[in-house]
């Protein structure tokens, strides 16, 4: 049954696979930075902005998409939401390859700083769901990538002074709607999704203190 037939033939299903796909672990830096550059108080010059948009969306959404799809019609994929632990494993350490290069090519230039925090709270984060990947455990990408996103602007917010309520308000409903489409499609259970965002949420506290003193 292809995608369009389980929206119309099974409406929930449909929407959870299409909720599942639109907050892909993947595609979740790339909201988060865009949203950064919405909420921050500072003034960017709108080519270092574009530079870093197309920088990140290439390098961290196109390439590994691209390379995603590759792997797929090998047969090495089953599908794009990576069902099992060796498939995550897999996912994991490619993706902290290209969060490491983005960290290193944000302190090369010496702007957007405030964006280190969150980059290095994710590569710890699939660090550790590497490690759980090698052990037969899966917690949820899904619920790291939200609970990340979340944690640094929050965390972001309360040292740059910026009121981003209305925003995390938005965000918090969306995690909602992501984490309940992947218990309802059985991706995951309970204890995954909460795995998945308690280490989403504590990496991030962990960069920033880090990031800090250090920094």
């Amino acid at each position: 049954m292809s995608f369009f037939e389980k929206i119309y033939f099974k409406p929930l299903t449909g929407l959870s696979h299409f909720v599942s796909f639109l907050f892909h672990p993947l595609f979740i830096p790339f909201y988060t930075v865009v949203l950064y550059f919405y909420l921050s108080p500072r003034f960017f010059l709108l080519k270092n902005i574009r530079f870093l948009e197309i920088y990140l969306f290439t390098v961290s959404v196109l390439i590994p998409l691209l390379f995603f799809i590759t792997l797929k019609y090998s047969g090495l994929f089953k599908n794009f939401l990576m069902e099992t632990p060796r498939e995550r494993l897999f996912f994991s350490w490619m993706i902290l390859v290209v969060y490491l290069i983005i960290v290193n090519k944000i302190l090369k230039f010496h702007i957007f700083l405030e964006l280190v925090p969150f980059f290095l709270g994710i590569s710890l984060a699939l660090i550790i769901t590497g490690i759980c990947n090698y052990f037969g455990k899966k917690p949820s990408l899904h619920a790291l990538g939200m609970g990340g996103m979340i944690s640094f602007l929050m965390i972001w917010s309360y040292y740059s002074r910026t009121f981003v309520l209305p925003v995390l308000s938005i965000l918090f409903l969306i995690a909602s709607l992501v984490l309940a489409a992947r218990l309802y499609l059985n991706a995951h259970n309970i204890k995954e999704i909460i795995c998945g965002f308690v280490t989403g949420v504590i990496t991030q506290i962990l960069a920033f203190g880090f990031a800090y003193y250090f920094l």
